[in-house]
């Protein structure tokens, strides 16, 4: 651990240390909880019939298509973007709203980011996945 000569070094390197475990171990956490959500809140409610579900590969729960952005230094964004053209296959299915075509859940929501949220708000995996990424980073970190 480096040694910090004043207070604003200390926030400077915590802040640093934050964003990296919010970057790496609380976006890895989120997106295995989104693709789980996905799985149960999109994949399996219905059995598409003119078409297969491209899922790991160029699918929703891609981990190629599962960006993760910094918002500032404190906050950290993870989104499902599975593009079609320029359509939001994600928005799309989480609102329900700009199918192409009718079936079953055309204008019906499938929720799973809502439903990802809520899970960690359940379960608080991601303030788990902050403390082992501080931990890793060196930091001594109690969750409380």
């Amino acid at each position: 651990m480096p040694t910090v000569n004043s207070f604003a070094e200390l926030e400077k390197l915590l802040k640093q240390k934050i964003a990296s475990s919010l970057q790496v171990d609380v976006a890895n956490t989120v997106k295995t909880n989104m693709e789980q959500s996905i799985e149960e809140n999109v994949y399996d409610v219905y059995t598409p019939t003119f078409y297969d579900r491209q899922r790991d590969q160029g699918g929703l729960t891609d981990e190629r298509n599962m960006i993760v952005d910094m918002i500032g230094q404190d906050i950290v964004s993870i989104e499902s973007h599975r593009m079609d053209g320029s359509k939001n296959v994600g928005l799309v299915v989480e609102t329900g709203q700009g199918y192409d075509f009718e079936f079953a859940y055309s204008g019906r929501p499938r929720p799973f980011v809502e439903k990802t949220v809520e899970e960690l708000h359940n379960t608080k995996a991601h303030v788990a996945a902050l403390h082992r990424g501080l931990s890793r980073q060196g930091l001594d970190v109690e969750v409380k």
